[in-house]
C-alpha cells in the first residue's frame, strides 16, 4: 500500500510541476489504472491525472520508442475507469483536438437541434404533398382541362419523373457544395414552379412545371436526413430521424382536408387569361410548407461534417460554436479547437473537370468496400416504395372500392381482391354529363385516418430507435403476412385491416434513410442518398404502373409476388450491421 501511494504522489507531483519522476511512464499509467479499477484514490487524483495523459500525447509522438495509439497505453480502459468515478472522457489528442462525434457531443442537443428538426420535418413533408399530393390537383383540375385517362396518367407520372432525372445532380450537389445550400435551392425553386404551377393554362404546362417543381424538391428526401444526423448528438440521432418520419406520415392527411373543403368550394374568378377555380387554389396552399420550410433553413446552419469532409477545417469549428452557441452555450466557452474524422479528407471537385468530379462521387459506392452496402440499401428501397407508393398513389380508390363492395349485396363475404376489382365496375367516364371534381367524405376520413395512424406508431416506435435494425425487419414482414393473408381473407373489415398492414411499409423510411446516414463516408453521403432517392422514385413509379395494370387481372398473384418480395427484402435487412451500441463515452451536454 505504501508503494501504490508513493507512486500515485509521484503521479501528482508530476501533473503541477510538469517534471517526470524518477519511474517510468508505463509504471505510473499502469499504477494509475489499478488503484483507480480498485477505488483505491479519489476523484481529485483522477482529474489530475488527465494532464498525464495530455502530455503523452503531445509530447510522445516523436518519441520512437512510444506509440501514440490507444493501444499502448490502453486509453480506452482510462476512459472507463474514470466514467465508473463520474468523469466523462476528454480527447485523446492535443488540447482542443477531438474527434467529430465528441465535438457534436459536446455542442449539445438543445434549442437548435429542435429547431433544425421542425424545419428539416417541414421540409419533407412539403416534399411528400408536392409529389404525392399532386393527384389531388389532377382530381381538381378534370374538368377544367377535360381530362382524358391517358392525360391524367401522364399528370401523375410527372411527380416521379422529375426526382428520378435529377436525384444524381442532387447528390453531387450535396457532397461538394453543402446540405443546406443544396436543400435552399431545392425548396426556393420549387416552391416558386409549384406556386407558379397554379396558373397553368393547359394540362401540358401543368405536367412540365410539376416535374420542374418535383425535380427540385426530391432534394428534401435525402439531404433533410443526412444535415439532421450530421447536426445532432448521437444520442438523439435516430430518434430524431423517426420523428422526422413521423411528420412525414401525415402528408396524406395533409392534403387530403384541405383537398376536400377547398374543392368542395364554388368560385370562378376571371383574372384575364383564365378562370381562378378551386384546384388552382389549393396548389398554392399546398405549397406553402416549402416556401415555409426554405424561410426556416435559412436560419440554420451548415452541417460541420460537410466542412471536415472538404478540408474547410476553419468553418466546421466555427458551426460546431454556432450550435453550441445556439443551444445555450456560453461564447467562447466551447473548448473546440479542432476536429477530425475517420475518413481521409479531401477538396471534392476542387481543381478537376466536372465529369472527373462526377466520378470521383459515384464510383466508390460501386466498388468494395462501399459495395455491398450500396446493392443491400438499393434493393430495400426499391421494396419498400414500389410497394407503398402504389399503395398510397392507389388508396382513393381502394377506398371507394371498400365502400362499394361493403354496400352492395353480399356485403361481408368479399376478399380484398374482389374489393379492388368491382371498382371498374363503379368508374364514371370523364365526359359523363355531369362532370366531379371534388373528393368524397370517404377519401377525406382515409386520409385522416392514414395519418393519424402511421404517424403514431412511428413516434411510439422511435423510443426503440437503438434497435432500428429489428424495427425494419418487424416493418418489413407486417405486410408480407397481410399481403398473403388478404388473398385468403373474405370478410371486408378484416381485409380493410390487412390493406392497412400492406401499408406498413412506409414505416421503414425513416430507419432505412438512417442507415444511408451511418453506412457511408461523408464524402459520400449525399450521393448515396440521392441515388437511393432515385431508386425509390423508379420503384415508386413502377409500383404504380404494375398495381394500376395488372391488380384488376391477377390480383392473388399480384399479392402474393408482394409477400415473395418482401421476404427477400427481410433477408436483406437481417445482413444489416448492428446498430452501434451507445456507451457512456459518447458524452452528451443535454440543454
Amino acid at each position: 500500500m505504501t508503494e501504490l501511494l508513493l507512486k500515485i504522489n509521484c503521479l501528482v507531483h508530476f501533473v503541477f510541476v510538469k517534471e517526470i519522476p524518477s519511474l517510468t511512464r508505463d509504471e505510473l499509467l499502469e499504477t494509475y489504472l489499478n488503484a483507480s479499477e480498485n477505488n483505491s484514490f479519489g476523484i481529485d487524483t483522477i482529474k489530475a491525472t488527465r494532464r498525464f495523459r495530455e502530455w503523452y500525447f503531445v509530447n510522445m509522438t516523436s518519441n520512437n520508442s512510444y506509440v501514440n495509439t490507444e493501444d499502448n497505453y490502453d486509453m480506452k480502459r482510462v476512459s472507463t475507469v474514470e466514467r465508473s468515478h463520474g468523469w466523462e472522457p476528454e480527447c485523446n489528442s492535443h488540447e482542443g483536438s477531438y474527434s467529430y462525434e465528441e465535438a457534436i457531443n459536446l455542442a449539445g442537443n438543445g434549442w437548435y437541434n429542435r429547431g433544425l428538426l421542425a424545419v428539416l420535418s417541414m421540409a419533407l413533408l412539403g416534399m411528400g404533398i408536392d409529389i404525392f399530393g399532386f393527384s389531388v390537383i389532377v382530381t381538381g383540375c378534370t374538368c377544367d382541362f377535360q381530362l382524358e385517362h391517358y392525360q391524367k396518367n401522364i399528370l401523375l407520372s410527372m411527380s416521379f419523373v422529375g426526382p428520378i432525372l435529377t436525384s444524381y445532380l442532387w447528390g453531387y450537389l450535396s457532397d461538394t457544395h453543402g446540405r443546406r445550400a443544396s436543400l435552399l435551392i431545392g425548396l426556393w425553386v420549387s416552391f416558386l414552379a409549384s406556386t407558379l404551377s397554379a396558373f397553368s393554362a393547359n394540362w401540358i404546362m401543368l405536367a412540365v412545371l410539376k416535374a420542374f417543381s418535383t425535380s427540385f424538391c426530391s432534394s428534401a428526401q435525402s439531404c433533410t436526413y443526412t444535415l439532421l444526423g450530421e447536426s445532432c448528438t448521437q444520442k438523439v440521432r435516430d430518434f430524431y430521424m423517426l420523428l422526422m418520419t413521423s411528420v412525414l406520415m401525415l402528408f396524406l392527411l395533409s392534403y387530403v382536408v384541405p383537398g376536400y373543403y377547398i374543392l368542395n368550394m364554388n368560385f370562378s374568378i376571371d383574372i384575364g387569361l383564365m378562370n381562378f377555380t378551386p384546384w388552382r387554389l389549393l396548389t398554392i396552399v399546398m405549397a406553402l410548407p416549402l416556401g415555409i420550410s426554405a424561410i426556416g433553413l435559412q436560419l440554420c446552419i451548415e452541417s460541420p461534417k460537410f466542412f471536415i469532409s472538404v478540408g474547410r477545417q476553419d468553418d466546421a469549428v466555427n458551426s460546431l460554436q454556432a450550435i453550441y452557441m445556439k443551444n445555450g452555450g456560453i461564447k467562447n466557452k466551447y473548448p473546440v479547437r479542432n476536429v477530425y474524422i475517420s475518413q481521409e479528407t479531401s477538396r471534392k471537385g476542387e481543381g478537376k473537370p466536372l465529369l472527373q468530379s462526377l466520378k470521383d462521387q459515384t464510383f466508390p459506392l460501386f466498388k468494395p468496400p462501399l459495395l455491398r452496402r450500396t446493392v443491400q440499401l438499393f434493393f430495400l428501397t426499391s421494396v419498400i416504395y414500389s410497394i407503398n407508393n402504389s399503395l398510397v398513389m392507389w388508396m382513393p380508390s381502394i377506398v371507394q372500392a371498400f365502400a362499394y363492395g361493403m354496400d352492395s349485396a353480399g356485403a361481408g363475404s368479399m376478399s380484398l381482391c374482389e374489393i379492388i376489382i368491382s371498382t371498374q365496375y363503379h368508374n364514371t367516364p370523364v365526359d359523363s354529363l355531369t362532370c366531379t371534381s371534388s373528393l368524397e367524405e370517404r377519401t377525406l376520413f382515409s386520409g385522416i385516418f392514414h395519418g393519424l395512424l402511421f404517424s403514431g406508431i412511428t413516434v411510439c416506435v422511435s423510443k426503440f430507435a437503438a434497435h432500428k435494425k429489428a424495427l425494419l425487419i418487424a416493418f418489413l414482414a407486417i405486410p408480407l403476412v397481410s399481403s398473403a393473408a388478404a388473398v385468403l381473407n373474405q370478410d371486408e373489415y378484416a381485409s380493410l385491416v390487412l390493406f392497412v398492414g400492406m401499408m406498413m411499409t412506409n414505416l421503414c423510411m425513416g430507419v432505412l434513410f438512417s442507415y444511408y446516414v451511418e453506412l457511408y463516408p461523408t464524402s459520400h453521403r449525399g450521393m448515396a442518398a440521392c441515388l437511393g432517392v432515385m431508386v425509390a422514385r423508379l420503384s415508386g413509379l413502377a409500383g404504380v404502373n404494375f398495381i394500376g395494370s395488372y391488380v384488376m387481372t391477377h390480383c392473388a398473384a399480384t399479392f402474393y409476388a408482394f409477400s415473395a418480395y418482401l421476404f427477400c427484402g427481410i433477408v436483406v435487412a437481417y445482413f444489416l450491421p448492428a446498430p452501434v451500441a451507445k456507451t457512456d463515452a459518447e458524452c452528451t451536454n443535454e440543454a
